[in-house]
């Protein structure tokens, strides 16, 4: 029995699902997305989508995804920025790539592939994820590349670039022929407040059916504290609490459930830790020394000696 039927839900709410019914969009995830939805729908080239680990980058790029395929959009991802312009093709069009002659790294069928494309208006997408992640900077010059490859003054393709933010993403970014001036928008993706950290804990379980408050005011405000905001660490504490109330048959999870989970999570603060540590079992008593002779027993021994 999964502690979804425990609790009548019909999923797990806090998994990693991709469904749109499962997007809780925060202040922030919904000004990135609007401002992203322009600059890429008005086919102008480059975007970014910047922002901390666990803020949900990646989700909202899923959207994106999502919205511009049911526009009729050509759209692919690539879960890393790595490869040749023969896998950005075999993203796009499986069949062309095939058709790409043996060691031939693809760049003149992608750029006939873009231009024809671009000659029948349809828009083509492409997403590239972790691009903190990219060794070098080849892939990024191949991006920048294809940039220029444009019809009637419009770009023939889009691209999303999603990763961290830091100094090493913008070197990168500047080494790559001055890719980074070359980006319309650069959104970045922040944490959510409390507030909206609440409402995202009981949306979720709306969208999976709770009928019921499962999350106490108090665990509630307990989730808030220890995952900041973060929607992947609320994700996981939430996830975990609702094992560990199943475990223990409670109905309801309360502040004690929530930092149970958070100390196998290692989120506690320092002060926490101790006090909501699962307990461990109290170590076995040594065993006790033989008794000590009485007087009369020394004197006996001593004469028998």
């Amino acid at each position: 029995m999964l502690y979804t039927s425990f609790w009548g839900l019909s999923f797990p709410p806090f998994s990693n699902d991709s469904r749109p019914e499962t997007f809780v969009p925060a202040h922030s995830a919904s000004l990135c997305l609007g401002r992203l939805r322009y600059a890429l729908g008005t086919g102008m080239g480059a975007s970014a989508l910047f922002g901390g680990a666990g803020v949900g980058k990646s989700r909202v790029a899923r959207m994106l995804l999502q919205e511009f395929a049911a526009a009729r959009w050509l759209c692919a991802y690539l879960p890393a920025p790595a490869g040749t312009p023969r896998d950005i093709l075999s993203a796009l069009a499986p069949a062309q790539a095939a058709a790409v002659p043996p060691g031939a790294d693809g760049m003149t069928e992608l750029r006939l592939f873009l231009v024809d494309r671009a000659a029948h208006r349809q828009p083509v997408l492409l997403v590239v994820d972790d691009v903190q992640a990219a060794r070098g900077t080849d892939f990024l010059e191949t991006l920048r590349a294809l940039l220029n490859i444009e019809h009637d003054g419009m770009k023939a393709l889009s691209i999303l670039l999603v990763g961290q933010s830091g100094a090493s993403t913008d070197r990168k970014l500047a080494l790559a022929s001055g890719f980074d001036g070359q980006l319309l928008v650069r959104a970045v993706l922040g944490p959510m407040t409390e507030e909206e950290t609440r409402l995202y804990i009981l949306a979720r379980l709306k969208v999976a059916g709770s009928r019921q408050g499962i999350f106490t005011k108090h665990a509630a405000d307990r989730v808030v504290e220890y995952s900041r905001g973060v929607p992947r660490q609320v994700n996981r504490l939430c996830e975990l609490s609702l094992v560990i109330a199943y475990g223990l048959e409670e109905k309801k999870v309360t502040p004690e459930i929530v930092g149970m989970a958070a100390a196998d999570l290692d989120l506690l603060p320092p002060d926490d830790a101790a006090f909501f540590a699962w307990p461990q079992p109290a170590p076995a008593a040594p065993p006790e020394p033989p008794p000590e002779p009485e007087g009369e027993d020394i004197l006996a021994q001593l004469s028998a000696s």
